[in-house]
């Protein structure tokens, strides 16, 4: 049937119009990395009102220095990555001036919602760590650091599918990608660290090769598998994570090349940044030889590292406190 000449310029029309908008979609795309929303956290609450956990975790000094503090702004962000609109923090100067700043890359501990560091107006308590960690992120930007962190994809109903090495590390090598976006920023001069789960996220992303300095690692787990005879939670999930045997991929058949590939002990020699390894010689949740097995592995594959072992402390180190960031801020300005 042959359209009348009015009908084909319609068509023509409507086909101009549809590849338009297909392509006015593609162009509107965020980048992986680009910031797309940011705002300013609200404050603090008091010491006053922390319970006894808020209180042990630090000092009234430090505390209140964090939550009076006019030095930089803290800021809860969005940044896309892999098509997700994924939620993180900044810490930033208000007046940034004409230098460009060193920053940290920070990767926090937890799984899913446990541990998170955004949308949480809760006191820093036992159960609530968003305030905890700002306190913390805050001690450690004020020796001179922009600090950035990601929230990762996993929390919400999609917490329970926290894959502990899979989107989780795009999220990260993309937050670097938003921190290389600001101008205030050197991006000759970034660094990493990760507690717990971060700690092993930090050597995944590592791994990856990207362009980090130097970085630290708290208590983070070099070994999965054992990590999980230790802790079976992980493997088999709880009331609140469906457990690396239901999450990982096929696990049933795969589990030791996925234990492997997840493991930073088993591939020490493909880690090129300068290391520092803290951890407590009595923590209960992360057995010291974790870290003594990633500190061997680097050994043997001649890589530089640095390690110290707490005699006593918890997970964090809240009890060193102030040696743990002063080894870190040393770590990296020794490659400044």
């Amino acid at each position: 049937m042959r359209l009348s000449r009015e009908t084909q310029c319609l068509a023509i029309a409507a086909a101009i119009l549809a590849l338009t908008a297909c392509s006015l979609s593609v162009i509107a795309q965020p980048r992986d990395g680009e910031i797309l929303n940011s705002k300013v956290r609200a404050s603090l609450s008091p010491f006053a009102d922390l319970d006894d956990f808020g209180r042990s975790y630090f000092s009234q000094a430090q505390y209140e220095e964090a939550r009076g503090q006019q030095t930089f702004d803290i800021l809860d962000i969005l940044y896309a990555s892999d098509g997700l609109a994924v939620p993180g923090l900044l810490i930033r100067p208000k007046h940034p001036g004409n230098r460009k700043w060193p920053a940290i890359i920070y990767n926090r501990g937890g799984t899913g919602d446990y541990g998170r560091i955004t949308n949480d107006d809760h006191a820093c308590d036992r159960e609530h760590f968003a305030s905890c960690t700002i306190v913390d992120l805050y001690l450690l930007a004020k020796s001179g650091f922009v600090i950035i962190a990601s929230d990762y994809r996993f929390h919400g109903a999609n917490g329970k599918r926290d894959e502990w090495g899979g989107g989780d590390v795009n999220d990260v090598l993309n937050v670097i990608g938003a921190l290389r976006s600001l101008d205030y920023v050197d991006p000759g001069r970034l660094y990493m660290m990760g507690s717990s789960r971060g700690g092993t996220l930090t050597y995944q992303v590592l791994k990856r090769g990207p362009p980090i300095q130097a970085a630290a690692v708290i208590a983070g787990p070099s070994d999965l598998e054992a990590l999980g005879r230790y802790r079976p939670e992980f493997v088999n999930g709880d009331s609140t994570y469906d457990g690396w045997s239901r999450v990982w991929p096929d696990y049933a058949n795969r589990a030791t090349e996925l234990y492997r590939d997840r493991s930073p002990v088993y591939w020490a020699d493909k880690l090129t940044a300068p290391i520092l390894i803290l951890h407590s010689r009595v923590d209960r949740l992360v057995p010291v030889d974790q870290a003594l097995r990633m500190a061997a592995a680097l050994q043997a594959s001649s890589k530089v590292y640095a390690l110290h072992i707490y005699e006593r402390d918890g997970h964090s180190l809240p009890q060193n406190r102030e040696d743990r960031n002063r080894q870190i801020v040393e770590w990296f300005n020794k490659v400044r």
